[in-house]
Formats: C-alpha cells, structure tokens, sequence
C-alpha cells in the first residue's frame, strides 16, 4: 500500500463515518427541549406583565419627566433642560431591565433621580399605564 493510499484511507474513516453521540448528550438536548416548551407554555401573559410593571416601587425622591434620546455626549434632555449623566449613570426600560442609553429611541415618559452633584443618575423608562397610575396619585 503506497503513503498516499494510506492517508486517503486513514482520512475517509475518519471524516466520512457517523459520529456516535452519548446517551447523555441526546438526554441533555431533549431534556433542553422539553424545558424550552415547559417554559413557552407558562409564559405570563401581556396583562399579566403589565400589571406586574405597575406594581415596581419608584423612589419618593424621583421627578417625573420626558426624556429625549440621549445624544451620548454625557448629558440627557428632560423637559427641555440640558442635565448632566452621572458616571454610573443606570437606564432601566420599560421591563425594568437596565438598557444602555444609546438604544433608546424617540422621546419617552420618564421618573428620574438626581445624585448629591446634580447629576442624572437613575432613569426608569415608564409604559402608559405606570405614568397614568403615578399622575393619578
């Protein structure tokens, strides 16, 4: 048998042949599955958040606002006012999840807190029904 034929043997075995899988990994995969439907399933629904959104606690100290996009120079429009981002600067979305300033768009409802220097610090993005429920208390 010549070098080449051997190589060109040792290479088709190698690539050609079915890889055999565990039994643990094909548990582990359907196991995933499974738990992906599960969850899918018992999703809460639209209502069933937005209620839940209502619900979060805002500080007392917080002012109400509208925010125009940041501009990603530091500062952040409120109202027409021009303010300072403090360096730990935190935007929260309408989830109430923290969100990087340079993804929001368009001008949103806003609560917002201002540190000891001023500076805009805490920033939590408010869905209409939160701002109708703030503006009625």
């Amino acid at each position: 048998m010549t070098v080449n034929a051997m190589v060109y043997s040792a290479r088709d075995s190698v690539y050609n042949n079915a890889m055999p899988l565990p039994a643990s990994l094909i548990a582990s995969i359907v196991s995933a599955v499974i738990e992906t439907v599960v969850q899918s399933v018992g999703a809460p629904a639209p209502q069933t958040y937005e209620n839940y959104i209502i619900q979060r606690k805002l500080p007392p100290e917080a002012k109400l606002g509208v925010m125009e996009p940041p501009p990603g120079n530091g500062t952040i429009v409120i109202d027409g006012v021009k303010h300072r981002l403090s360096p730990i600067a935190q935007f929260r979305n309408e989830k109430n999840l923290i969100v990087l300033s340079m993804t929001i768009q368009g001008n949103k409802d806003i609560v917002y807190v201002n540190d000891s220097y001023g500076s805009v610090y805490r920033v939590w993005i408010l869905p209409p029904a939160e701002m109708a429920a703030i503006r009625q208390n």
